[in-house]
């Protein structure tokens, strides 16, 4: 009997072409919103917090506590001293991929009768560009050395300083000594990462450059921690913790977990908001579905009788009912999974110079995720 019921049940749904195709479609449409924006919200979601990690704190970032407090205004005064000695006993940590050395400080540009504000940021050109991937964006010239004076500048500040590839940009800051001090570099390159306020407030040069600037000897700003497996975050915490209290000045240091970062810990609360409006969205697309389905019963109704009439129970009449729902649903959900599975991802549609396909996409995707902590920051100063 259960055998004729699903052979009847699967004819019953290609009896009436029409109604099979308007529920099918309402059942494909749902399964490839839900499909679509659960796993559309989670990449975003991910790609948030690896980028934030990558491109601004690390998976452990040590700072002096004075100038985390102070961070919003870049204090200069405030940094890490002794990161020689420093750095040899942290690399030979079990674990450590990488270590990143930064500086950051207002500045003054000035070319001709233009100046312009903006914010010089101190790094290792090649160690820097393994996780930040600024070379990538470079739309003019070339990415930055680290030996001479010379710098790579976002294009929207270029165009404000009217400058290019090539030509004399003097920088003029204070030191750490509040002295000021005005250096002339060279325009190797300019950037664009697609995100206007770092294009307009950005400007990168060699760390050695940036430390001659503060007169700061080879003190830092902020060291960034990279491991093998970033789960041993706490871990690496508790082996540095031990290396900066044998150190004079080791009380002074903060370390810093990625998991504490204020952006991080906000993406649970963020991902639950958007669950609740998937629930939503699940709930009315269920909701069409089975107003569709109910319709397609209503329209049988003497139909039903018909069969009930013959010697069908109403067991009989409901199990069909839902062998009917099992194969559409069945068929629909396959057909929007493999609509959904079969969307080209974003390397199609982004190719940069070099060759590597969604290089460009990925990097413009890095600095776009984390320029709201940027503009936050350069709020904040203003």
């Amino acid at each position: 009997m259960i055998t004729n019921l699903l052979k009847l049940a699967w004819r019953n749904i290609w009896r009436n072409k029409r109604r099979t195709f308007l529920t099918l479609t309402a059942i494909v449409v749902g399964v490839f919103s839900i499909i679509f924006a659960k796993s559309y919200i989670a990449g975003i979601l991910s790609g948030a917090s690896n980028t934030i990690v990558r491109t601004q704190i690390g998976h452990v970032r040590i700072v002096h506590s004075e100038y985390l407090r102070l961070e919003r205004i870049l204090p200069k005064e405030y940094l890490i001293n002794d990161t020689a000695q420093l750095h040899r006993e942290i690399s030979q940590l079990e674990g450590i991929d990488s270590i990143i050395k930064r500086i950051k400080f207002n500045v003054l540009l000035s070319h001709g009768n233009n100046t312009e504000a903006a914010v010089a940021i101190g790094i290792n050109p090649e160690m820097s560009d393994k996780f930040l991937e600024l070379s990538k964006s470079i739309v003019e010239g070339e990415y930055l050395s680290e030996s001479g004076l010379n710098l790579i500048i976002g294009k929207k500040l270029a165009r404000e300083l009217k400058v290019t590839v090539g030509e004399e940009l003097l920088l003029v800051t204070t030191d750490i000594n509040y002295s000021t001090y005005a250096l002339p570099f060279t325009i190797s390159g300019i950037f664009e990462t697609g995100y206007p306020v770092f294009d307009k407030h950005l400007l990168y040069i060699p760390l050695k450059k940036a430390q001659e600037m503060l007169d700061c000897g080879d003190s830092l700003h902020e060291i960034l921690i990279y491991l093998n497996d970033p789960g041993r975050s706490f871990e690496v915490i508790r082996k540095v913790g031990t290396i900066l209290n044998d150190s004079q000045s080791g009380h002074e240091y903060k370390v810093i977990p990625w998991q504490q970062n204020e952006f991080i810990e906000l993406m649970p609360m963020v991902s639950g908001i958007y669950n609740v409006i998937l629930g939503v969205v699940m709930f009315i697309a269920g909701l069409v579905i089975l107003n569709t389905m109910l319709m397609a019963v209503m329209e049988r109704y003497h139909e039903i009788g018909v069969i009930k009439a013959l010697g069908f129970m109403n067991r009989d009449v409901f199990f069909m009912v839902l062998a009917e729902a099992f194969y559409l649903g069945t068929i629909g959900a396959v057909v929007g999974g493999v609509l959904v599975g079969g969307m080209p991802g974003h390397r199609l549609l982004h190719t940069d110079r070099h060759g590597d396909p969604g290089a460009q996409g990925r990097s413009k995707t890095h600095f776009c995720e984390t320029g709201a902590r940027f503009e936050w920051q350069q709020s904040a100063r203003g």
